[in-house]
């Protein structure tokens, strides 16, 4: 009755009035946003020539897949840092600013590509290529998959053909010549005669005492040390294929139907026994080879090829049985022996000489058994097994938008959810990034689990899909930010990390003594034996050695030659607060070049290319008026 009335009043001469009244106030309201708002939606703009936000929004999330692919779980809590995504953004507005800035460049140089080479790039792309040959149903198909027209791809593929025209001619004349390269061989390959005395700064904790003041004052100033890492509670509902496909029953008669319109999946491939001889290569390849030719000559004459292989053959296990093998189908063998004992034809058809990394075969055929299909009896439980896969995948996906589409709903809680798919919430108290039980322990789901927008609106999340057939929905309930523990809590932190860098500084202040003397030209071995300390010696280290502290190995490396056989000394802070002393003996500089050669020449001119190509980026951006727009506030360059 309500509905009728209203309906009724919206035909009255009143109601008209009202209702152009209002749309005359979402008209005006209109113009005004047009006349108010930002004077551009572009992120930015390259000397007037916009970046548009269709474009930075492709090439943001192409480089986050590309990012996720590469890093897995490690981007993914990168991503729940705000700031450093918006860093992120701004390097993919970057580059896109410096491609435009090169296709300018490259516009300004009259550089072109003709219709005829877009035509053969795009047929020579495997992506297009069906047997080896250019697809054109193929070819449409992907690029409307891209959300693309023939046009559109053509006109993309154009510019960034012209593009790498510029960026190909620019690095392609750099080089680096054998010098620099044999001169940074030498460098690399470098080794250093080392004597070190460590001085453990756990020997002198006894000698240290710490005071309450001293706690105090470490405890306020180091308070980042001593946080407790933030902590969320969530609910979730997890739907999980695996799980579902136990509970389908499924009848032997629909696998029986399965299995008879199915048949090319149940084939098993043609199998084949052979015989073998095998001659290994020993110490004389060409001997070994010789020796199975004569064999194989004796049995073209008529000899017993079993009684060859028991005197013969060193497959000792084979020989004893006449060289006879166990049947075999394709994907089985050594590649040469398995293309040689397929290509027999008849029982009793013998092979030339077949060479494999065992040595040379002689391959005598025994029998074939055709393809055929498997017996229902021998696949039922498989064929059961995959059609409860293939009916949970199918109610997983459906259950899957059944949960998207509730959660979003119904964004509160997740009980409305739980009861469209009859599931039930699951409930996990607070817990840290770094302790996660499964499933909440994946790099998307605690990006979301701690991400600040589904606490402040306090909202489900996404669907989020963990692999393997499983999907996830949360809602946080519950936050804890990070907090300085009480001092009660940690003194015993404390006061063990005011004691270690106490006891490193006095080893420190010993070890200052002892360079002195060393650079002094004393005998410090008294001294040494009085402090209980011995002299490591280290022959030949190279400068990648991964059995010393990487501090103390790069400090190594930087000490300058030693000279009229005086060594050069340096005091070294290792990462556990043991002062070392490096006494650097003598330089072992490689006569020969190595094989790295090649391989430095090579990343020497790809750097150069490198430089050339930013050097050009930067007087292109130099010249250039570049805008950018956020937050209808707009930054030049």
């Amino acid at each position: 009755m309500m509905l009728d009335k209203l309906r009724e009043g919206a035909q009255g001469t009143v109601a008209k009035v009202i209702l152009g009244l209002i749309i005359l106030s979402f008209a005006l309201a209109g113009v005004g946003s047009y006349l108010n708002g930002p004077a551009r939606s572009a992120p930015a703009t390259v000397n007037g020539i916009d970046i548009s936000q269709q474009a930075l929004e492709n090439a943001y999330r192409n480089e986050r897949a590309r990012m996720e692919s590469q890093m897995g779980d490690a981007f993914n809590q990168l991503a729940a840092n705000p700031d450093y995504m918006k860093q992120f953004r701004r390097s993919v507005l970057d580059r896109l600013i410096d491609q435009a800035l090169v296709d300018g460049k490259a516009r300004d140089l009259g550089l072109r590509v003709s219709d005829e080479q877009i035509k053969q790039a795009i047929v020579a792309m495997p992506e297009f290529a069906e047997n080896g040959k250019f697809n054109n149903d193929r070819y449409l198909q992907l690029i409307r998959r891209a959300n693309m027209t023939p046009e559109m791809f053509r006109d993309s593929l154009r510019q960034d053909m012209v593009r790498q025209q510029l960026v190909g001619a620019l690095l392609g004349t750099e080089f680096a010549l054998k010098g620099e390269a044999e001169q940074l061989d030498k460098l690399y390959n470098q080794t250093r005669d080392l004597r070190l005395v460590r001085l453990a700064a756990d020997r002198y904790q006894g000698e240290v005492k710490v005071s309450d003041e001293e706690v105090e004052q470490f405890y306020k100033s180091n308070a980042p040390r001593f946080m407790n890492d933030e902590k969320v509670k969530v609910d979730y509902l997890l739907l999980d294929a695996a799980t579902m496909g136990k509970e389908i029953k499924v009848t032997e008669q629909e696998a029986r139907d399965y299995y008879d319109q199915h048949q090319d999946l149940f084939q098993r491939a043609e199998r084949r026994q052979v015989a073998h001889i095998l001659i290994p290569f020993d110490k004389d390849e060409k001997a070994a080879e010789q020796k199975a030719a004569g064999l194989l000559t004796e049995l073209k004459g008529g000899a017993d090829f079993a009684a060859l292989a028991k005197a013969n053959s060193s497959d000792t296990f084979s020989a004893k049985k006449g060289g006879e093998l166990d049947w075999f189908e394709k994907g089985v063998m050594d590649p040469a022996f398995e293309q040689a004992a397929f290509a027999l034809k008849q029982a009793g058809d013998l092979s030339n000489l077949v060479k494999s990394p065992f040595g040379f075969h002689i391959i005598k055929l025994i029998g074939v058994e055709a393809a055929k299909a498997k017996p229902f009896s021998d696949v039922m439980s498989d064929t059961i097994a995959r059609l409860q896969a293939d009916k949970a995948k199918e109610q997983f996906f459906n259950l899957q938008q059944t949960m998207a589409d509730t959660s979003f709903e119904n964004p509160d809680s997740l009980d409305m959810t739980a009861d469209a798919l009859g599931l039930k919430v699951q409930s996990v108290d607070y817990f840290s990034q770094g302790d996660a039980p499964a499933p909440l322990n994946d790099g998307k789901v605690l990006s979301a689990a701690f991400s600040e927008q589904l606490r402040d609106e306090n909202t489900n999340s996404d669907v989020i899909e963990l692999g393997d057939g499983k999907a996830l929905v949360l809602h946080v309930t519950g936050y804890q930010p990070k907090a300085v523990k009480p001092l009660a809590e940690v003194k015993a932190q404390v006061v063990a990390a005011i004691t270690h860098d106490k006891a490193s500084e006095i080893a420190r202040g010993k070890a200052q003594g002892l360079v002195e003397q060393i650079k002094a030209g004393d005998d410090i071995r008294a001294e040494l034996a009085a402090l209980g300390l011995e002299i490591e010696t280290h022959q030949g280290v190279a400068r990648f050695a991964q059995d010393l502290d990487q501090s103390l190995l790069a400090d190594a490396f930087r000490l300058p030659h030693p000279v009229d056989g005086k060594p050069s000394v340096d005091l070294v802070t290792e990462a556990n607060g043991d002062r070392v002393i490096v006494a650097l003996d003598k330089v072992n500089v490689p006569k020969e070049a190595s094989q790295m050669l090649t391989m430095l020449q090579g990343q020497l001119g790809q750097g150069k290319a490198q430089a050339s190509y930013q050097s050009l980026v930067e007087a292109l951006r130099k010249s250039a008026k570049i805008e950018y727009f956020a937050d209808a506030e707009a930054t030049v360059e």
